[in-house]
């Protein structure tokens, strides 16, 4: 199962490292795995580098998109695609700082939704040193 985390960059942020998002990932992955006494620290440069997520807009803007899809459900605070045709588990839960998307595929079906929200999320997968760009991914499967 893959874990991606799922940031909303702020836009000047985004103009910064859209170029280069290895910069960005490391500074991320900086924050990730700080420890505890320099969580101060941390928190400041992640306040600088991200906008809060809106929890209930996004849920909304997501639930309204998929709510008649028959691989879609929302169960208390999470979204659910369960696609046994394109052999699809991914859970998305939504916190202020970032979302948090469980999926068993390399390309979960909540990206393209989530595209369509925000342009400028960040996506990490800090076991598999894995990043991207929204757009980035969403731009590949549209090849």
């Amino acid at each position: 199962m893959r874990m991606y985390y799922i940031f909303n960059i702020k836009e000047s942020i985004y103009k910064l490292y859209k170029d280069n998002p290895s910069s960005l990932y490391k500074i991320l992955e900086n924050i990730y795995f700080m420890h505890v006494e320099e969580i101060d620290y941390g928190f400041s440069i992640f306040k600088q580098i991200t906008n809060r997520i809106k929890i209930m807009d996004t849920s909304n803007q997501i639930y309204i998109k998929l709510h008649k899809d028959l691989t879609y459900s929302k169960l208390d605070d999470s979204h659910v695609i369960n696609d046994l045709y394109h052999d699809e588990v991914s859970v998305l839960k939504i916190k202020n700082s970032r979302i948090v998307l469980e999926s068993n595929k390399s390309y979960s079906s909540f990206f393209k939704v989530l595209y369509d929200i925000n342009q400028h999320y960040f996506i990490c997968d800090f076991k598999e040193k894995d990043f991207f760009f929204i757009n980035e991914v969403i731009d590949k499967v549209k090849i």
